[in-house]
């Protein structure tokens, strides 16, 4: 008999000897084994730890976390347009855009449980006056129109200055140092949900040492993942439309003042791989875009023509001033001028400076095409080209005022028209919103993913 044999029946001697302990012991295995299982989905949910860059304060933080806790009071769909994806499920304006009534959805209830009333809808716009109607109603009075309004509301809506909202989560716990938020921990209200835990560094290379320790999972928005080991994480990327990667021109340079050589600089910049060309200001899938204007970006032929148009300052230098973040798109910009006859240099700086002969920076743009703020000649502050044009200042007032819909289009594509011929600047892509993350937690953080960026 071999000793497997002897082995085999010596277990079935004992068994039959001890078959009550025998029941006992498996017994017990099994509830413990389904009691770990049903805790582990009933009271230890779970977690995903994410970093994101940057200084917040309570009342200021990201979407990445307000996307989370509420919904916006206005939504906006994926062509620009208010819809009905938020809070309010309609809305009514005077002809002269000064009065807006809107409707917010029945049945809503904030995430402590209670049912969401008009009333208790933290909104402050300035300069504008706001009434409660009833439960479910809100009346804005503006002094001037402002067709774009319902647009600038697409904001997140708390209950009375705190941060009970009505999204899938809630505020759990939120760790301060002095007045700044350093770690923020969100409940999911349905068990389906991963918790969410999101801390807050000051600059990418902490985050990226948090990352490698261990005490983060992803970062949200990473740049470059430049010295990680790639091995056990991936990358998730998604199109930022509500940002643009420009090159502006200052147009009171005494070089770049000449129209000729920025529309000879727009036609020699280079196309930029793996990213979603910009046509113009506005993405092209937004409801006010204009296909029929000049397409700039990597024409050698129409460069050289313009540039022969240039009358003073053609052999001069164009200095590029460029972010670090955007180090690598400024040398290819930069010889791809070169290799188009026109003398260009790169400059580094760590932030934006006040004066530049041309800039390469990521702007943020807004959903609706008012882009007055950035193009009109009167905003000393953010019109970074100090561009000037009668015809795109009177569409861009004409744009704020008028309630038709099909007029504000014609409106702003003349805008784009005017502003592309002019060339104060060269549009070149809508940025990637890039995420690093353990390849362990994908399938928690794809949950959570799609709320957070969008």
């Amino acid at each position: 008999m071999t000793k497997l044999s002897l082995f085999f029946n010596f277990i079935v001697a004992f068994l039959k000897r001890k078959y009550k302990l025998t029941v006992t012991i498996c017994c017990l295995i099994l509830i413990s084994v389904y009691s770990l299982v049903y805790i582990k989905g009933n009271f230890i949910p779970n977690q995903v730890v994410e970093g994101v860059v940057g200084t917040y304060e309570e009342k200021n933080l990201p979407e990445v976390v307000s996307n989370l806790t509420t919904t916006k009071f206005v939504g906006i769909s994926e062509n620009g347009m208010p819809d009905s994806s938020g809070l309010v499920e309609s809305w009514e304006a005077t002809a002269e855009a000064k009065e807006y009534k809107f409707k917010i959805k029945k049945d809503q209830k904030w995430s402590d449980g209670s049912p969401v009333k008009a009333s208790e809808i933290s909104l402050r716009v300035p300069e504008v006056k706001v009434e409660v109607l009833d439960d479910n109603s809100l009346r804005f009075l503006l002094a001037d129109s402002f067709s774009p309004f319902p647009s600038l509301l697409s904001v997140a809506a708390f209950k009375e200055d705190s941060l009970v909202g009505t999204g899938p989560y809630k505020v759990s716990s939120i760790q301060k140092d002095g007045i700044f938020v350093k770690k923020v921990t969100l409940k999911p209200i349905s068990k389906d949900m991963p918790e969410v835990v999101i801390k807050f560094y000051p600059n990418e290379r902490i985050a990226k040492n948090a990352l490698k320790l261990g005490e983060i999972q992803a970062i949200l928005g990473l740049n470059e993942e430049d010295g990680i080991n790639m091995q056990p994480y991936k990358i998730f990327t998604k199109t930022n439309l509500n940002q643009l990667v420009t090159i502006f021109y200052n147009t009171q340079d005494p070089i770049l003042s000449d129209e000729n050589f920025r529309v000879a600089l727009s036609f020699a910049a280079p196309k930029i791989s793996d990213q979603l060309e910009a046509q113009t200001s506005i993405p092209s899938n937004f409801w006010a875009f204009n296909s029929a204007v000049r397409d700039y970006l990597d024409n050698p032929e129409q460069a050289k023509a313009y540039l022969k148009k240039v009358q003073n300052g053609k052999d001069s230098t164009i200095t590029l001033t460029a972010t670090s973040t955007l180090e690598e798109v400024g040398e290819k910009i930069v010889s791809a001028w070169n290799n188009n006859g026109i003398k260009a240099v790169l400059r580094v700086e760590s932030g934006i400076p006040q004066n530049f002969q041309a800039l390469l920076i990521t702007q943020k743009i807004p959903s609706d095409p008012d882009q007055y703020s950035l193009w009109h000649s009167t905003q000393s502050e953010t019109n970074i080209s100090k561009f000037s044009s009668p015809r795109v200042d009177k569409d861009l007032e004409d744009g704020r005022k008028i309630s038709d819909l099909e007029t504000r289009k014609q409106k702003y594509q003349d805008f784009q028209k005017v502003l592309l011929d002019h060339a104060p600047a060269t549009f070149l892509y809508f940025p990637k919103y890039k995420v690093i993350y353990l390849k362990k937690i994908e399938i928690d953080l794809m949950k959570i993913l799609d709320l957070q960026i969008y």
